[in-house]
């Protein structure tokens, strides 16, 4: 028999209405399959609670007949009246539906706590790569060094930490205009090897102005004439739309 199969005489059994054949056939299933022993489990408990809901009612004259009708072996089994046997449906479907509802919950349950420990994940790998950032920080080389604000915004500023061995930087941006949601403020490494800005990022700066910004893979110190930021479209541009920058401040 199959598992399905085990689950509908299990819910019979709950409700004494399993033949002894399906008994028999469940008992020796159940010996070595613990899935079906719980769903045994849940459906006596079931079982158990409906009968608990029910209010207590006087039986009539005539139902120690009935019941020992309803109970007598073999072919005396198909011989239940109507009552017993609608009874017995609904109390059966009852169940099934009970161990439903509490697979769908269950397995609901085990895809939300997937998901939350996916997200863990996401965030322990940011945190992690974080931390190894801000570790350069601590670095013996590492040098600081301090953009100013330029004509597009005097207030604004931006420091940057910079580890030469690792190539990496963190900027810390400060006062800076809101950026229209159609704009991104962008990052450039003005390099003395080469004419044109090279993109560092583009970045979206809080209520309050501020931004951080961690870069990787840096030219050498050497190459790194100044940085720069501007206002481009959303995304970035290939190039500066135009020389008028928010924070500027040279290498040397």
């Amino acid at each position: 028999m199959t598992h399905d199969e085990i689950e509908a005489i299990a819910a019979l059994d709950a409700l004494g209405a399993a033949t002894v054949d399906e008994a028999r056939a469940m008992s020796a299933h159940l010996a070595t399959c613990d899935s079906c022993r719980r769903a045994r489990d849940e459906y006596a408990e079931a079982a158990t609670a409906l009968v608990m809901t029910l209010a207590p009612v006087t039986p009539p004259d005539e139902l120690r007949e009935r019941i020992v009708e309803s109970v007598t072996p073999s072919v005396q089994r198909f011989k239940v009246r109507p009552w017993w046997l609608a009874t017995a449906a609904t109390l059966f479907l009852a169940l099934w539906g009970w161990r439903e509802v509490g697979i769908r919950v269950e397995r609901e349950h085990v895809i939300a706590q997937q998901a939350e420990i996916r997200s863990l994940i996401v965030e322990r790998d940011r945190l992690s790569a974080q931390n190894e950032k801000l570790a350069s920080l601590a670095a013996p080389d590492t040098r600081t060094i301090a953009l100013a604000g330029q004509e597009m915004s005097p207030a604004a500023s931006a420091r940057v930490f910079l580890d030469p061995t690792r190539r990496r930087a963190i900027v810390f941006f400060h006062n800076l205009p809101a950026n229209p949601t159609d704009k991104s403020y962008q990052l450039w490494i003005i390099r003395g090897d080469q004419p044109n800005p090279q993109s560092a990022g583009v970045f979206d700066v809080t209520p309050s102005g501020n931004a951080t910004l961690s870069l990787d893979n840096l030219p050498v110190m050497t190459e790194i004439k100044a940085l720069a930021v501007t206002m481009e479209r959303r995304g970035g541009a290939e190039q500066p739309s135009e020389k008028k920058f928010y924070v500027m401040g040279g290498m040397s």
